[in-house]
């Protein structure tokens, strides 16, 4: 990206962070891509729960809800047995790839 692009990019969020009550420019399109996604489910979790949860999250680069609703989302498919054998195998090869990356970044700092 060039020089000129970014900086105006920079100005631009700096802009609409300094004003987030601003009015939208004629012409603009809003975009709430998970908006179909509206029902909040809340659940309790203990303070070693959510730190688990966020470190799994930050190992796998997502934000913690994308992580939680995507178990849930895999459960769901799972129960209504819209999952083969070979994805629930890959899936718990991959969670277990990501605890192994973790264990061993944690143990050679």
């Amino acid at each position: 990206m060039s020089t000129d692009i970014e900086r105006l990019l920079a100005e631009e969020a700096a802009d609409s962070e300094s004003n987030p009550d601003a009015p939208f420019a004629a012409g603009s399109t809003i975009s709430r891509p998970n908006r179909a996604r509206s029902t909040v489910y809340s659940v309790r979790l203990n303070p070693e729960e959510v730190a688990a949860v966020q470190a799994l999250a930050e190992a796998a680069g997502l934000p913690a809800s994308t992580l939680v609703r995507s178990w849930i989302t895999d459960r769901i498919r799972a129960e209504h047995g819209e999952v083969s054998d070979a994805e629930t195998e890959l899936r718990a090869a991959q969670l277990h790839l990501a605890h192994l990356q973790r264990h061993l970044s944690q143990h050679a700092s």
